[in-house]
């Protein structure tokens, strides 16, 4: 990177002293007879040689010490910034312990409540309780253990046409809910250029649009579900847009954490998982997710995918 600049400035260099030796072969081949006199007293002269010599080290420690100043503004630079990391990853594992805490506490007093309860009769609909905390715990382990599998787990990529994953997503999505049907569209933009097919790991790229469809679904219990496939300045976009209860503006934030679940969600089931696995997802894919979101309105959520497979 630096070496034409070192070129340029060794051409700058060169250029007198060719100069020079040009005029001064010249002159010697005209016979030239004039003679340059100085007339310089030696204590000056001897003044002038020190400082001559002198300016080189001196020049030479006073770039030292420049550079040596940069490089530590740089070290805590990087400091700074790696302290700021490490401090947001302890909140965030803070607030992942807090809400772990919360998920596991609640199945877990109403089991030892309900098992109590239970001891001295047969009652059935409390050991339907207890089977019923037992799955949400079970289900919590499995979507927890899904998450860390997905953070090593190598992509297996092939050619992949986003629209039929689309297009099978929400065919899936109304054989499971069926009330979901004639409320789900499907958008797809062809021109002025379309979605090509793309290398992606198909799994991932499923399960990333089944768990966004399935939230527009589970937190829209009416009206239009909309989904749309276009190419943007490089990248595939897919946008899931829907007019349900949407996400209070303090908590969006915090959405893609792990466990995350918004004050006026608590009343669907979930794990609060599922977009943290979206999140994983596109990060392995070199994408990413957004979400915009209106309490009371609706949510667009935006997933991006590189059109130029990354490295």
């Amino acid at each position: 990177m630096t070496r034409a600049p070192d070129v340029a400035l060794g051409v700058l260099t060169a250029v007198p002293i060719v100069a020079c030796a040009a005029v001064a072969g010249s002159m010697l081949l005209s016979g030239d007879p004039r003679i340059l006199s100085i007339d310089l007293a030696l204590p000056a002269g001897v003044a002038i040689g020190g400082a001559v010599v002198s300016a080189v080290p001196l020049s030479l420690l006073l770039a030292r010490r420049g550079r040596t100043r940069r490089n530590a503004r740089l070290e805590e630079s990087r400091a700074a910034s790696a302290q700021a990391a490490a401090s947001q990853a302890r909140a965030e594992h803070r607030r992942f312990l807090a809400r772990l805490d919360h998920e596991l506490k609640n199945p877990l007093t109403a089991i030892r409540a309900t098992a109590v309860a239970a001891q001295d009769g047969d009652d059935r609909d409390a050991w339907r309780t207890v089977d019923l905390q037992a799955t949400k715990l079970s289900t919590l382990v499995r979507d927890l253990r899904k998450l860390a599998e997905l953070e090593s787990r190598p992509l297996e990529t092939e050619t992949v046409v986003l629209e039929d994953v689309l297009n099978e997503a929400i065919e899936a999505l109304v054989d499971q809910q069926p009330a979901a049907r004639g409320r789900v569209t499907l958008s797809v933009t062809r021109v002025p250029w379309a979605v090509p097919p793309l290398a992606l790991d198909l799994d991932l790229v499923s399960l990333a649009v089944d768990n966004v469809l399935t939230n527009a679904a589970k937190y829209s219990a009416s009206g239009p579900i909309e989904v749309r496939l276009r190419e943007h300045e490089g990248w595939a976009l897919i946008e899931v847009a829907d007019a349900g209860r949407g996400i209070p503006a303090v908590e969006l934030p915090l959405v893609f954490d792990e466990l995350a679940r918004a004050q006026n969600a608590r009343d669907v089931s979930g794990s609060g998982i599922g977009l943290s696995l979206v999140t994983t997802v596109m990060r392995l894919h070199g994408g990413d997710v957004s979400i915009r979101s209106s309490e009371g309105a609706g949510s667009l959520v935006t997933l991006r995918f590189p059109l130029q497979p990354t490295r």
